[in-house]
């Protein structure tokens, strides 16, 4: 049987998370009542090159980061994925991580990821969905940050609209430990989106310091549901 990560972690519907020691339910916090599931990864993957087959991979910097993030940093094993925090020069940057997003796009339902934090300052965990290319056909260009999670111990909620900044169809409900913490009405976000798994080192996550390098953000599981007919 896969080992369950004891996690500073993040389950969503958008979302839930939980603290270290504390187990969620072997099945997550969606009630089976209301929600089925439609789709899961569960990282039991023999290589990362299986992983890629239903995933994409960061390749390079960006600007608001204070790391590179890179295929190399994504690695696989024991039923978990890891994205890992390297001090190394590349891209320009002083640091690499990594970031993954799903090839397959996803519309409205229930979205739970199990994680833990990298164990330093300065590290931005996130779990988000997002419409990653161009203005969609429908609604606008969104970022849902189910959690940005700062170490030990901090939890994020942001809605973004993309579109106008110079999943239930109707509501955003947010859960930490299955406990709704945030609600607020979908006025722009109706297309079809990606699910990303983000390790970044950003000033604003706490301290930087070399206590990063080697850390990870490492994932039990994703899965998505859908409402019960």
């Amino acid at each position: 049987m896969k080992r369950i990560i004891p996690l500073a972690a993040l389950i969503v519907a958008f979302c839930s998370c939980e603290a270290d020691g504390v187990e969620a339910p072997e099945y997550g916090y969606a009630d089976p009542k209301q929600w089925e599931l439609s789709w899961t990864d569960d990282f039991d993957y023999a290589s990362r090159d299986q992983l890629l087959q239903n995933w994409n991979s960061a390749k390079g910097p960006t600007s608001h980061t204070l790391c590179s993030r890179w295929p190399e940093n994504v690695e696989v094993s024991d039923g978990t994925l890891r994205l890992i925090n390297r001090k190394e020069s590349r891209g320009g940057q002083d640091w690499t991580s990594g970031s993954i997003w799903t090839k397959r796009y996803f519309k409205y339902g229930y979205f739970e990821c199990r994680y833990r934090y990298a164990a330093a300052t300065g590290t931005n965990n996130s779990f988000w969905l997002s419409v990653l290319t161009g203005e969609p056909d429908e609604g606008k260009r969104f970022e849902l940050d189910i959690n940005e999670g700062h170490y030990p111990s901090e939890i994020n909620v942001n809605i973004h609209n993309w579109t106008d900044s110079t999943v239930d169809e109707k509501q955003f409900v947010f859960y930490l430990d299955g406990k709704e913490i945030r609600r607020s009405p979908n006025e722009f976000a109706f297309s079809p989106a990606s699910l990303l798994l983000s390790e970044a080192i950003l000033p604003w996550a706490g301290e930087v310091t070399d206590a990063i390098d080697g850390t990870f953000m490492e994932v039990d599981f994703v899965r998505v549901y859908k409402r019960r007919k």
